[in-house]
Order: C-alpha cells, then sequence, then structure tokens
C-alpha cells in the first residue's frame, strides 16, 4: 500500500484561501486514497522585539494562538464533514519562511495556497508569500486563483 500523501494548507483567513479550502474540497475523487492535510497559520510577531520584551511569554503564546484558533476554525470546519486527516498548526514568523520550513521539516508532499493573502505588500500576479514560497520551497505548490 502507498503511503498517505500529505497537503500543507496554509491558512490566513482571506477570500483566497477559502478558495483553496474549497478547490481542495470539491476534487476529493481525484484521490486515489484521501491526503492528509496540514492546516497552518503563521502569525506575524508583535510589534517590535522592544515591544515585545515588555510582554511575558505567556501572554505572547496565548496571543498567538487565540488569533491562529480565529483563523484555523473556518477551514477545520469546513473539512469536518469530509472524512480528512486534518491537522492543525500554527506558528509565528515570516510566513513564507515558515511555511518553507514546515513544509521540508514535515515531509509534505504537495502545498496548497491561495494566490493572495492579507499582506501589505503583496505583489500584483501572485502575492508576496505565494511568490517566496514558489521560489524558494523545493515541494511543488499548487496555486489556486
Amino acid at each position: 500500500m502507498s503511503p498517505t500523501i500529505r497537503c500543507l494548507l496554509p491558512i490566513d483567513g482571506s477570500p483566497f484561501t477559502q478558495r483553496a479550502v474549497d478547490f481542495l474540497l470539491q476534487r476529493l475523487a481525484w484521490w486515489r486514497e484521501l491526503p492528509q492535510v496540514d492546516l497552518l497559520h503563521v502569525e506575524p510577531p508583535v510589534g517590535t522585539a522592544l515591544a515585545r520584551s515588555y510582554l511575558s511569554r505567556e501572554v505572547l503564546d496565548g496571543y498567538y494562538a487565540e488569533q491562529s484558533e480565529a483563523v484555523l476554525a473556518p477551514a477545520q470546519s469546513a473539512f469536518a464533514a469530509s472524512g480528512l486527516d486534518v491537522r492543525p498548526h500554527h506558528l509565528v514568523g515570516d510566513a513564507a519562511g515558515r511555511i518553507t520550513q514546515f513544509a521540508l521539516e514535515h515531509e509534505i508532499d504537495l502545498i496548497v495556497m491561495g494566490s493572495h493573502g492579507h499582506t501589505a505588500l503583496g505583489s500584483v500576479a501572485l502575492g508576496s508569500v505565494a511568490t517566496k514560497v514558489l521560489a524558494s520551497c523545493r515541494v511543488p505548490v499548487l496555486i489556486v486563483r
């Protein structure tokens, strides 16, 4: 029996992310065996290092977890009835770098992501995060528009 395919779905709460979720859910018949889906939300760090130094690790961790849970919840709900093995994750840092790192460390077979996100400096064509992931990751990336 072949090993289960692992898909990474970066989640930022945008309509573009929802399109990627819908795309995957609408194409479950494509898979001989349902993939394992890892949902990943990357929360940007709070303020500056100086600002973070005034907050306890407990407060910061609680804030990051709360923000990530709110962003991941709609995708988790959408996958609930599908029968997929869905695992939520959250990290803090640069989104593109953390997505790439996660994909390599967790032996992800395919990254499925929306074409634009919530970043203020997104490029016109794809979005800065998608562009950076495409440029820096050796895992195949499926961009959903």
